[in-house]
């Protein structure tokens, strides 16, 4: 990961002048209060969101799932209010680049992405990349080498695990949601599609095909841990920490039994 860059203070400088003879405790407490008001936090966090049940549910007036459970817990630690912009995941991924959006969740990390994401310790859950086929043909991939000959579905913008995401020549066929590979799969126009077992076998569970695909043999020798991302924008780049530290104590007082309970029993 690489290393945050430091900004300037955004706040303007204050001069003060001082008679050292007559400093005060009432002297003080002004240059407190000041202190105080332009550390804070700032007040709502924008964060860019699209549709990964169980990680987030997305209709036209909700957001929900996981993520959503994270956040909330997250805002009522720390007291900041949420609001959620919906993108589809390279979209969203821009934004932050450009600081449109101050954070995501679900984010796999990758050096490339470091560049302009600054990423939370510790993750909050963690997935396995997994291939998923028409069930009958587990044959054709039992291997890395197999996937040379197929042609694969995948989520625009989206990091699975670095052999398949760094190589150039294998057949993608990339859409911006992971129901439509489903539907590809189903009527035969993508060979195999890849996602991560967290999520997808949610999907596919859920779905009208959970007796007609299966996953291939072929595992992917990968974990990818799942991260809350901020952008570079200095405000909430300055929160870094303490949110590190909320994280960590949501996680201490159960979180990953809790989804485990609501979302995949």
């Amino acid at each position: 990961m690489t290393k945050q860059q430091e900004t300037a203070s955004p706040f303007l400088p204050l001069t003060v002048r001082l008679n050292t003879t007559a400093l005060t405790a009432a002297s003080i407490v002004p240059l407190l209060l000041i202190s105080s008001h332009t550390n804070a936090q700032p007040e709502k966090i924008l964060i860019g969101t699209d549709a990964w049940p169980p990680f987030r549910f997305v209709t036209q007036n909700n957001i929900s799932g996981i993520d959503d459970d994270l956040w909330q817990k997250l805002s009522q630690a720390m007291n900041f209010k949420i609001e959620y912009i919906r993108c589809p995941w390279k979209r969203c991924l821009d934004m932050m680049r450009s600081g449109q959006i101050d954070a995501m969740s679900g984010l796999a990390w990758r050096e490339a992405r470091a560049v302009y994401i600054e990423y939370t310790n510790p993750a909050y859950y963690r997935c396995s990349p997994r291939f998923y086929l028409r069930r009958g043909e587990e044959h054709i991939l039992k291997n890395q080498q197999d996937l040379s000959r197929l042609n694969i579905g995948m989520v625009r913008g989206s990091a699975y695990y670095p052999d398949f995401d760094s190589n150039d020549t294998l057949q993608k066929t990339q859409m911006t949601q992971e129901h439509v590979l489903l539907q590809l799969l189903a009527a035969q126009r993508i060979d195999t599609y890849i996602g991560t077992d967290c999520q997808a076998d949610y999907e596919l569970t859920h779905s009208q095909w959970k007796q007609s695909f299966i996953k291939a043999p072929f595992t992917p020798d990968s974990h990818t841990p799942l991260y809350i991302g901020l952008s570079k924008n200095p405000a909430w780049r300055s929160e870094l920490e303490r949110l590190n530290s909320n994280i960590e104590k949501v996680l201490q007082q159960g979180f990953q039994n809790e989804i485990e309970q609501k979302y995949y029993r």
